[in-house]
């Protein structure tokens, strides 16, 4: 297959400058609205998470938010949160602060019994508020120390203009991946947990040696460089010669990622998107994105 990643670099930057741009408006729009890029799970912040599925429906005419709220205020659970899934059979989902082992449990099922009936509780899920803010500090750490190791390994390998753009390329991946959730966040109420930090340690990973792969036959292909032969023509014909093994395990990868999406639990489902999408836009990067730039940077 023939890629004119480098003839075509105007149209690559422009589509990557619009995912990264939409990408940081909706994590602004989240640390707004709901204090991080991201909506972050139990995994991070701590509390109780219940999940209520109710037998009878025709008791919930006056199940909303507001009235959940208004119980949960009444027993003393201020600063808690109510969601109503839209499906025939709606689902309750409420989170507070830890009360797995504190009589506000009780108290809660009871006026949710008086108000709304019969109802099956089908699911609790409880983190400490202590332990819940150190994984995030963790996570952000591994983070921290995992951009650092990947920027000293790729300026001490390459030179400086080829680490600026595989570092630029990774940003670019874990930005958008990122922007996602936001948005997912945002208007779907998706919460990310502690996959969520392993999906974005695993797209840097992948986006690196995707990159460095295209990299390596570069440098290697630099000696075909002559008057005739510009580096932008190297650069060009080192992508295609790489894009074909590159797209054939992307591809191989994604479709395994597909299957465990569709077929696999519900409790890994959001990560294994986390990792298809990240695995995508990394290789993306790799051929469309890393080159040009690399270009560009040479070309000034």
């Amino acid at each position: 297959m023939t890629v004119n990643s480098v003839k075509n670099s105007k149209v690559w930057f422009g589509f990557s400058a619009l995912l990264v741009g939409t990408s940081l408006l909706l994590m602004v729009l989240s640390t707004v609205k709901l204090g991080a890029p991201v909506r972050l799970g139990l995994d991070f912040t701590g509390g109780t998470k219940l999940e209520y599925s109710f037998v009878d429906p025709t008791r919930l005419a006056n199940l909303n938010s507001g009235s959940v709220i208004e119980i949960l205020n009444s027993i003393g659970l201020n600063n808690s949160t109510a969601t109503i899934t839209q499906d025939a059979s709606p689902l309750l989902i409420i989170r507070t602060k830890a009360i797995s082992d504190d009589p506000a449990m009780d108290n809660l099922n009871l006026k949710l019994i008086e108000t709304y009936g019969e109802y099956k509780i089908n699911a609790i899920d409880t983190v400490s508020p202590i332990i819940g803010p150190e994984l995030f500090q963790s996570g952000l750490l591994a983070l921290c120390f995992t951009v650092i190791g990947i920027i000293i390994y790729i300026s001490s390998r390459f030179k400086r203009d080829y680490a600026f753009a595989a570092i630029l390329a990774l940003v670019h991946d874990v930005v958008i991946l990122m922007g996602l959730f936001a948005f997912l966040g945002l208007f779907q109420g998706i919460e990310v947990n502690s996959l969520f930090i392993t999906a974005i340690l695993t797209t840097f990973g992948f986006s690196v040696h995707d990159t460095i792969v295209v990299f390596d036959r570069i440098r290697e292909n630099q000696k075909l460089q002559t008057q005739k032969f510009k580096f932008s023509d190297v650069a060009n014909l080192s992508v295609n010669q790489v894009s074909t093994r590159s797209l054939n395990t992307s591809i191989t990868t994604l479709t395994v990622l597909a299957f465990l999406f569709f077929f696999g639990g519900a409790s890994t489902q959001l990560f294994v998107a986390a990792l298809f999408v990240g695995l995508a836009i990394g290789t993306y990067s790799s051929l469309f994105l890393a080159s040009p730039l690399l270009v560009a940077f040479r070309a000034r």
